[in-house]
């Protein structure tokens, strides 16, 4: 069964509608001096919410293969996010860390995978 882009991109746009905005509320504090660590870790755990769920609504939506449609759904939300790091970051310029973003996007993906179980019972069980 191949991989369905619609339900990636569906996935992936469930997940940026809370990631894109906490994203930006990311970068905004991370400007600030000191930083206010409680509000960006904050920042933090919406974006890892917000990868869930497009792994959760991929695995709800797809017909087949949803840990796998929930894993790229959750690294293409993550990649939208991670641009608007990546822009916050050479605006204050600060440096970029590869392997950090590596990591991250594989946490992203595992997530996404991980709740996309979620989303497919959730799909048979509403399914007559």
């Amino acid at each position: 069964m191949n991989i369905d882009r619609l339900v990636v991109g569906q996935g992936a746009a469930y997940g940026l509608l809370l990631a894109a905005p906490a994203a930006i509320v990311n970068v905004v504090l991370a400007g600030q001096d000191p930083k206010p660590k409680a509000a960006l870790n904050a920042t933090l755990l919406a974006l890892l919410i917000a990868f869930g769920i497009s792994g959760f609504m991929a695995g709800k939506i797809a017909t087949g293969r949803p840990a796998a449609h929930g894993a790229l759904a959750g690294l293409v939300a993550f990649a939208l996010v991670q641009v608007i790091g990546v822009l916050g970051r050479l605006d204050r310029e600060a440096g970029i860390s590869i392997p950090q973003i590596v990591v991250l996007g594989s946490v992203a993906a595992g997530i996404a995978a991980a709740t996309s179980g979620l989303g497919a019972k959730r799909h048979l069980r509403e399914e007559p």
